[in-house]
């Protein structure tokens, strides 16, 4: 058993290096930097490998560097965090199988979080699998899998993607739950992460302030103008991140350091963290970062010189609490409007620096109309985006529409005005990229079902580090559970998935919780979550059937009368294409690669006429576009191929369309056919005839034209 285990883990580990090292360069600018940087962290992971014991040193440095990737899955930021979480998952797994230390696969969480990693590979067969797997063929292993790490949020490589992150994750907690030092491990790994947080809010309100630019970092787009954003995409994932780890703070109050400049230190940690998140104006993190504050007080007053306390409160003990939260809070208030705001100013007029900071007087302006809007938080801002999700998730209640494929079915199914979704947008608003809410994400992606898993799996995790707080006083229990409170408390308006690095948090929460036995539940609970284990695993391989029989979502396909479920009715006839894109478009044509198909059948197409030739002959109209650079010097030759055989090549010279006929002869499947838009058009079975396409060479838009479409193209095809 323990070689199967550590064989698949292996294996995955090794695909998941193959993959992310072979799509990484594809981007010539920044391809030194990029390989200097890996290089770095190749050879500190393979020096650990030799010297075991610096490992709570690279897990501190890795915890550290979490600032650095708060942007979205498709960001190159994101795909080298993911490569790096690769590597210190395949060090951690060297380490133990030299150890020969058992991965821990029985324990009730295990199987849980397994259970839902089940679920979302298997929601997977809703999407046009046939479709994936032919593009595959044609684009090729590195080009295939390029497409598939960069693909936007409505396409349907997204949520492949999203599955091997979602693995990769719990493969990294599986392998650090697994070491013998497993709390000292994760301990590092949570102090790294504050230590990166305070340092990144202190860099950010240099950056705010105009002291530091870090513009460059974050490409020089500002989502927000006039507030601090610091490494991030936008200032909501900053909030995400500084709240869900501002309780990893107490690694330092309850620790046995003494001094009381240590706990001055920890206290300015505190504050700074505190102004950046006013400065950052998201309205979520200025609600939840006072209860998350109240919470690690109150914790902090339980425990002295590293050790807890009796649970037994008194009235002094409650206004310590009730006194530290505002005086934390206050001081942030008055350094921000009586410090930092005149000092902005003073740099503002005597040495032009602004840096991302308005004046004083925009910044005040600012922070009122958001403390204004306070109130309305929910109903005003979260309504739409909640209704939105909730909409989508209920075409398939029970079971979910697919792990993290909210973007891709609200756009399927706003073009369906019967849908659920479609009479509740009713062309307001716009499209949200995530429901803004981590369970409504959760429903959307695996159904009631996935929610049921989610919310046992946090269950179990809170009440056994609990029991073990109380047994055995293990005081990172504390923070932990507190961290993964803040992340739920936050997350009910904001999708925590969206960015890799912050849904990897609550993962790294759940590895620590698998670090302590199930016997420190009381016999009875034991028994009671050892029959909802159970249940959960039964549950998922009823999703596994589910999905199997409404497989690429025929049935959403059948209910609102399409041919096939997407926006595209001629989508799957396209293979090695790239599909619609709301941000890569040259004319309204497909793009292929080096080599595509085009599958044929009645759609499209018309019969020859009867008496010319066969009845059953097929007549195909293809207007061909090109627009490589250079094609004065070295022409650009396209041929199509039908069964084999050559029937065209044509040569372009200069940028422009070509329009072409074929008669493709042969005998077709006999299928029931039907125009009605209540039916399918064809049967799944049936026989179809295929065009293969060739470019004699490629180019990449962002080469030429400087924009961000670094998708090796060849030719537009369009049916005429």
């Amino acid at each position: 058993m323990k070689k199967f285990l550590n064989g698949v883990i292996g294996i995955f580990l090794l695909f998941n290096l193959t993959i992310r090292f072979g799509t990484i360069f594809y981007y010539p600018p920044y391809n030194g930097a990029i390989a200097g940087f890996l290089g770095v962290v190749v050879a500190a992971c393979v020096f650990v490998v030799f010297w075991p014991r610096y490992l709570r040193h690279l897990l501190f440095i890795f915890g550290f560097s979490f600032f650095l990737f708060g942007f979205g899955s498709i960001d190159i930021q994101s795909r080298i965090f993911e490569l790096i979480v690769t590597l210190v998952a395949s060090t951690l797994f060297v380490i133990n199988v030299r150890a020969s230390e058992m991965p821990v696969s029985t324990r009730p969480l295990v199987i849980l979080v397994l259970c839902y990693v089940g679920l979302s590979l298997f929601s997977l067969l809703l999407l046009p699998v046939t479709q994936i797997f032919r593009d595959f063929w044609f684009f090729g292993f590195p080009d295939f899998f390029f497409y598939l790490f960069i693909g936007p949020p409505y396409g349907f490589y997204f949520p492949v993607s999203a599955v091997i992150q979602l693995a990769l994750f719990v493969t990294l907690i599986v392998e650090l739950s697994s070491s013998s030092l497993n709390v000292e491990l994760y301990k590092s790994l949570f102090a790294g992460i504050f230590s990166g947080a305070v340092f990144c809010a202190f860099i950010g309100l240099l950056d705010f302030y105009g002291v530091i630019s870090l513009a460059w970092y974050r490409f020089g787009q500002t989502v927000s103008p006039g507030v601090l954003h610091s490494t991030f995409q936008n200032r909501n994932c900053f909030g995400e991140f500084v709240v869900t780890v501002i309780p990893f703070v107490m690694i330092g109050f309850l620790s046995k350091i003494r001094g009381v400049w240590w706990k001055v230190f920890l206290f300015a940690c505190l504050v700074i963290c505190e102004i950046a998140l006013i400065l950052a104006g998201g309205r979520a993190g200025w609600v939840t970062y006072p209860l998350i504050l109240f919470i690690c007080w109150l914790f902090s007053y339980f425990s002295k010189e590293g050790r807890l306390q009796s649970f037994h409160f008194k009235w002094k003990d409650l206004a310590k609490v009730t006194i530290s939260v505002p005086v934390t809070i206050g001081i942030s208030l008055v350094l921000v409007f009586y410090v930092l705001m005149p000092l902005g100013d003073q740099l503002k007029n005597t040495r032009g620096v602004s840096g991302i900071n308005k004046g004083s007087d925009k910044t005040s302006q600012y922070l009122q109309s958001r403390i204004k809007s306070i109130a309305a938080l929910d109903a005003a801002s979260r309504d739409r985006t909640w209704g939105q999700g909730f909409h989508v998730g209920r075409e398939n209640p029970l079971f979910g529409v697919g792990y993290e494929s909210f973007y891709l079915q609200a756009h399927i199914l706003d073009k369906i005005p019967e849908s659920y979704f479609s009479q509740f947008r009713d062309g307001r608003d716009y499209i949200f990229e995530s429901p803004h809410n981590v369970f409504i994400s959760v429903f959307v992606s695996g159904g009631m079902v996935g929610v049921w898993l989610w919310l046992l799996a946090i269950g179990y995790a809170l009440m056994v580090m609990m029991y073990d707080l109380v047994e055995h006083k293990r005081l990172l229990n504390i923070p932990v559970m507190i961290s993964i409170i803040s992340f739920h408390i936050y997350g009910m308006v904001q999708s925590m998935q969206y960015i890799p690095m912050i849904w990897l948090l609550v993962f790294l929460c759940l590895g620590y919780a698998m670090t302590i036995d199930e016997g420190m539940l009381p016999g009875r609970l034991r028994k009671v979550f050892g029959v909802l284990t159970k249940v959960s695993v039964v549950l998922v391989a009823i999703g596994l059937f589910v999905y199997l029989g409404n497989f690429e979502s025929k049935g959403l396909a059948e209910k609102y009368g399409l041919r096939i479920y997407a926006i595209d009715q001629d989508q799957d006839r396209f293979a090695g294409f790239h599909p619609h894109s709301q941000r890569w478009k040259y004319g309204d044509y497909r793009w292929c690669g080096k080599r595509g198909a085009i599958y044929v059948a009645e759609a499209g197409v018309r019969k020859s006429e009867v008496g010319t030739r066969n009845a059953e002959d097929l007549l195909v109209g293809l207007e061909f576009h090109c627009r490589t650079p250079g094609m004065e010097e070295e022409p650009v030759v396209v041929t199509v191929s039908h069964e084999g055989k050559l029937i065209d090549k044509i040569t372009f010279t200069e940028k422009g369309s070509v329009t072409k006929k074929y008669e493709l002869t042969g005998e077709r499947g006999k299928g029931q056919r039907s125009e009605d838009r209540g039916q399918r058009a064809e049967h799944r079975g049936q026989k179809e005839q295929r065009l293969d396409i060739e470019v004699s060479r490629t180019w990449i838009p962002h080469n030429h034209l400087g924009n961000f479409d670094r998708r090796e193209l060849g030719i537009g095809v369009k049916m005429r």
